[in-house]
């Protein structure tokens, strides 16, 4: 179970034999994954050899794409049984029976039917076959290298004076169709002269990413209002920001000063509390106090944060790290199985818990979903007022899961009048119009786009330029969901190392989170920067 092994991960050894026969699951950023132990039998006598028996896709270097629809045999050097081999625009297939997996760049799961409707329409990406080979290969080298950790889910960037810079990471806990959802998250832009907005989506992570809708909403609102979106999506209309008079976490420290501004000076859980968390004692939490506003019946939280690596580094080297191949079917099963354990689990322990004390007992009135660990998000909660004197908060979540820049809270709340503006042109990596793709994202539909590691693409919206009158805010809406790719490096390493020895060794790498996390964290930061630099913007 997720608890378990974040305690390792946290730094306690005591549980690791329970752990090693318990059900597995994990959350990855603002992306959720959960596997269960599922046996794998190797075919034959040889032990390099590994049956993988859920559809899988092989991607190869050249751009084209093989699909194993029941499955393949991983054969020492090379993939062995039936397959269809098809180009980058779909176009052309030749049936296959033997690839070299020095060819294979990264593997992937995926699903025969989405929840038993009619088939998806898939459009790609206009973009040469040659500039998606190089920058597949590229990304996967990258992410697959020492201390290299890619983002999950989509990223989205505006153009900031010349620059693009990062607003917001698209649709959470999605992993395969069954869990696609809608994302909403505040941009820190405004139009250009002409009254154009242009955002930069970009796959920057191990995945097949599938856009069914893009939106651009305006908030028009007073000048002392800001416009951020709640947890369930919708708009707030915030004011009159004041700080709480006691804010501390679980340990006793006063985080009044930390929490004050958005200054990058963030939250982090308290080594102490790291150090003490048990399977029956897992979460870190936050305390507020603030007075009860004069005739109102509600207040707003309003917070800047983001996830930390933990759940992160939970995936990439504990869940998948050596078992690599192994994964494709346990992400095949859970998929196949309709997601029910995955939605439970992720119910009872994903993201923010927000109570309400009511003068008994904190009553929950609120979650906020994880929202990946790359870009600060911006969030406000309506908060019941429960008692005449004052409003009583507590924040829980899994110790270390968040990094919270800013808690304040908001006297006045409303909800705003919010516009809808469609994405008039969506443009390729090259600058050239993609009418199909642009289609593919105007409605929520059977109709994707899909993009692979390294492939981004510009939209661009009519808002109409700036003049006297309202505040204008507006948010981006992302929906869709993404498939994961297991490296050729982790395909290797599957057939060399066993299960269990695998899994162990995996976790033992974790046991010390709380001495590494700054280190990681300043890695995932210069990883970052020389994938820009990698891409020449």
């Amino acid at each position: 179970m997720l608890r378990l092994a974040l305690v390792l991960l946290l730094g306690r050894s005591r549980v690791l034999r329970v752990f090693l026969s318990a059900a597995l699951g994990l959350v990855a950023g603002a992306c959720i994954w959960v596997f269960h132990s599922v046996r794998v039998e190797a075919i034959g006598s040889n032990a390099d050899s590994l049956a993988i028996q859920t559809p899988v896709k092989a991607h190869l270097r050249d751009g084209s794409t093989v699909l194993y629809r029941a499955g393949v045999l991983l054969a020492r050097d090379t993939l062995r049984g039936p397959g269809v081999r098809y180009g980058l625009t779909l176009r052309d297939s030749t049936a296959v029976s033997v690839v070299a997996l020095d060819s294979v760049v990264a593997m992937e799961s995926f699903r025969r039917t989405t929840n038993g409707t009619t088939t998806a329409i898939v459009s790609t990406l206009a973009t040469g076959a040659g500039l998606l080979a190089a920058a597949v290969v590229a990304f996967v080298i990258a992410c697959s290298a020492e201390n290299g950790i890619c983002s999950n889910c989509p990223t989205v960037y505006a153009d900031s004076a010349g620059t693009w810079a990062l607003q917001a990471e698209g649709f959470s806990y999605t992993l395969g169709p069954t869990f696609e959802s809608r994302d909403v998250d505040r941009l820190g832009i405004r139009p250009d002269r002409d009254g154009r907005i242009r955002l930069e989506v970009r796959n920057e992570a191990l995945e097949t990413e599938y856009f069914n809708r893009l939106e651009l909403l305006e908030v028009r609102h007073a000048a002392d209002e800001t416009a951020l979106p709640d947890p369930n999506g919708a708009a707030l209309a915030v004011r009159e920001l004041v700080p709480a008079t006691t804010i501390a976490d679980a340990a006793g420290r006063d985080l009044r000063l930390l929490l004050a501004l958005p200054d990058a000076a963030a939250f982090r859980t308290d080594a102490r509390t790291l150090a003490g968390a048990s399977p029956v004692h897992l979460d870190d939490a936050i305390y507020l106090v603030a007075p009860a506003p004069a005739g109102g019946d509600s207040v707003a939280l309003v917070l800047r944060l983001r996830n930390s690596l933990l759940a992160t580094l939970l995936y990439s080297e504990v869940m998948l790290g050596d078992r690599g191949a192994r994964s494709l079917d346990w992400i095949g099963r859970e998929l196949d199985g309709g997601g029910v354990a995955l939605a439970r689990w992720r119910e009872q322990w994903m993201g923010m818990r927000i109570a309400v004390w009511d003068g008994r007992r904190y009553r929950e009135t609120a979650r906020i979903r994880d929202s990946g660990p790359h870009a600060w998000n911006d969030v406000a909660v309506l908060i019941p007022v429960l008692q005449r004197d004052s409003v009583r908060v507590r924040l829980s979540f899994p110790a270390d899961n968040w990094r919270i820049d800013r808690l304040v809270f908001a006297r006045r709340a409303r909800r705003p009048v919010v516009q809808t503006h469609a994405f008039g042109r969506l443009l390729d990596a090259e600058g050239r119009d993609d009418s199909s793709a642009l289609a593919s994202v105007r409605l929520a539909d059977q109709r994707y786009l899909r993009t692979s590691p390294g492939e981004r693409f510009t939209v661009v919206a009519e808002v109409g330029a700036a003049a006297a009158g309202p505040a204008r805010s507006f948010l981006i809406a992302t929906q869709g969901y993404y498939e994961p790719w297991i490296s050729h490096d982790g395909l290797s390493t599957a057939r060399d190392i066993g299960a269990v020895e695998s899994l162990d060794a995996g976790l033992l790498k974790l046991r010390k989170w709380a001495t590494v996390r700054e280190a990681r964290e300043r890695a995932f930061a210069t990883h970052t920067a020389d994938l820009e630099k990698m891409r020449g913007r």
